[in-house]
């Protein structure tokens, strides 16, 4: 498995991975976002010096994961739908967080397995707010 950096030529298949249904259903902002904010968001989003977006690849693109760093840095995943249930995420989250810490993420709590993966990465539940529960890895 390797990460790379994500590009405009990554835009359709991160569009269709971010409104897949069961994405949706386990992302902060779980409504549908449309084709024209996609490539905004995607465009800042490469040109933003805190944020990385990286494509997850094993043999075929197989995820995405964004990394926002301000004083710890927020982690989120987003598996392809082929590449659910085969045990990808916890690897993916262990490569993209070697390295200077610390690291949270939010993860639903109807999201036992993004819970399980992001542990399984070294990361520990800390709390509850807003609505999700918070997780650290320093």
């Amino acid at each position: 498995m390797r990460l790379r950096p994500a590009t405009m030529d990554d835009a359709e298949r991160l569009f269709r991975w971010r409104n897949d249904p069961v994405t949706r259903a386990a992302s902060v902002n779980r409504d549908p976002v449309a084709w024209p904010d996609h490539l905004a968001w995607l465009e800042a989003s490469l040109a933003n010096p805190l944020r990385d977006i990286l494509i997850a690849e094993d043999g075929v693109p197989v995820g995405t994961l964004r990394l926002d760093r301000d004083i710890r840095t927020e982690v989120s995943i987003t598996l392809a739908p082929a590449a659910r249930g085969h045990g990808q995420a916890a690897p993916l989250l262990r490569l993209a967080t070697e390295g200077k810490g610390p690291y949270v993420a939010r993860i639903r709590p109807d999201n036992p397995a993004s819970r399980r993966a992001f542990e399984a990465a070294g990361f520990h539940f800390t709390h509850h707010a807003e609505g999700m529960d918070w997780f650290l890895k320093p």
